[in-house]
């Protein structure tokens, strides 16, 4: 679930083009030395050269088929629609399913006949489908996020078991800043991953969050002294607290930190396994719950879901090659193992798994939780368009002390009105 990113980590801004790419769709489709190029922009820059080594290897196959890889994680949804604006629209791109299903699906080719959609597990059919049933994407992955913590510092700490509640979780802090160890690194400088992932927490818990979304665009519900999310908010503070200069701490180095193994945990999910395994490939990491409350049963779980799907833009001359290209991910013997063993992908379907032995320590930990049960939703593709990244602004200002927890909540409460039609 950049997902981002999972799921599309927009934390901070890294682009890899290739010098072919400068054309845009324009020239993407058009016959370089008698090839189809495919322009696939995507929000994962964690598997840019999985991804890479993958299309390379799907050209191996097709000789007449060759890809311009472009990886962003910052702003990505408005370098797109520069794009399409530009006339440099990609054939292949990513979106997140939910409202954005409804931003983009004027462009969006229609892929309900794919050979893989009758494989699609309910929940990644549900967030890409319209409701006459057709389906406009092909799910990357399933995808979770908790903390990412580091084995080797919680041992040094004398942390014999993983918090599962708010005064575990305390304790252990407590116990790693006794040891000389960072405990905490948060990405407050940004609004992603707190617009993304910290404000989802308080939908996922509530006891119906769908209910609770309508609710909301009914006007049933509000976040104005809601239980759930004045914990998250305190929970916020909490982690805000016990990190280092957490407003000036962006994507890029919440992750140096983490992999040179600087930092105890981040939030964080198994989408950066492949750059653990190529930064750092002997640390030892798992994923671990964000407890709230002192509730065992309600905080020893993470967060997972369908976070993000490839979509074919619908006046791509490259599109049958694009659905080509996708049926062999889903289909072929070779392209399920491109992604369960390169890309590291637990797939959105029904028809292959995981590989355990190749996706790392952090999907195996998710693979675990789902299996037990012990997963929430992600619903941040159901915020009203635009929504993450105000409501990521008022995290900022939450952290800042700009809002106390009742102002926050009235922020999240005032954009989401300005914002659902």
């Amino acid at each position: 679930m950049k997902i981002a990113k999972g799921l599309c980590l927009v934390c901070f801004a890294a682009v890899s083009l290739l010098p072919l790419m400068a054309g845009g769709q324009a020239d993407s489709a058009q016959a370089s030395g008698g090839k189809t190029t495919i322009f696939l922009s995507q929000s994962k820059i964690e598997i840019d050269q999985a991804l890479r080594d993958v299309t390379a290897r799907y050209s191996e196959l097709h000789p007449d088929v060759e890809f311009v890889i472009e990886s962003l994680s910052d702003n990505y949804t408005t370098s797109l629609r520069t794009k399409f604006a530009g006339g440099e629209a990609p054939d292949i791109f990513m979106i997140l399913g939910g409202s954005e299903l409804d931003l983009w699906q004027s462009r969006l080719e229609d892929l309900s006949d794919q050979p893989w959609v009758s494989d699609m597990v309910p929940l990644a059919k549900e967030g890409i489908s319209t409701a006459d049933g057709m389906v406009y994407g092909f799910p990357v992955s399933v995808e979770g996020y908790g903390y990412v913590y580091n084995k080797r510092l919680f041992a040094e700490a004398g942390i014999t078991s993983v918090p599962k509640t708010f005064t575990e979780l305390q304790r252990a802090v407590e116990k790693l800043k006794q040891a000389g160890i960072q405990p905490l690194a948060g990405t407050y400088m940004d609004w992603y991953q707190a617009g993304m992932f910290l404000v989802n927490m308080g939908i996922a818990r509530q006891p119906d969050p769908l209910a609770f979304i309508q609710g909301l665009n009914d006007g049933s519900e509000t976040f104005v002294g809601n239980e759930i999310f004045e914990e998250v908010a305190n929970f916020i503070l909490y982690d805000f607290s016990q990190c280092e200069s957490p407003l000036n701490t962006g994507f890029n180095q919440q992750t140096a930190l983490l992999y040179s193994e600087s930092i105890a945990m981040t939030l964080g999910g198994n989408w950066l396994q492949p750059s653990i395994d190529s930064a750092n490939p002997d640390m030892q990491v798992g994923l671990i719950p964000m407890p709230i409350s002192d509730d065992v049963a309600s905080n020893d779980k993470l967060y997972a879901g369908v976070t993000g799907y490839w979509v074919i833009n619908k006046e791509s001359p490259a599109k049958e090659e694009a659905k080509a290209f996708l049926t062999w991910l889903a289909t072929s013997e070779e392209g399920r193992k491109a992604m369960t063993d390169q890309l590291l992908f637990i797939p959105a379907f029904t028809s292959f798994e995981a590989n355990p032995d190749k996706v790392g320590a952090l999907s195996s930990d998710l693979s675990r939780y789902a299996s037990q049960g012990k997963v929430y939703g992600i619903y941040n593709s159901m915020y009203p368009a635009g929504g993450a990244e105000y409501f990521g602004n008022a995290v900022q200002k939450l952290v800042a002390g700009k809002l106390d927890v009742p102002g926050f909540l009235e922020e999240l409460q005032t954009r989401w009105d300005q914002l659902k039609r």
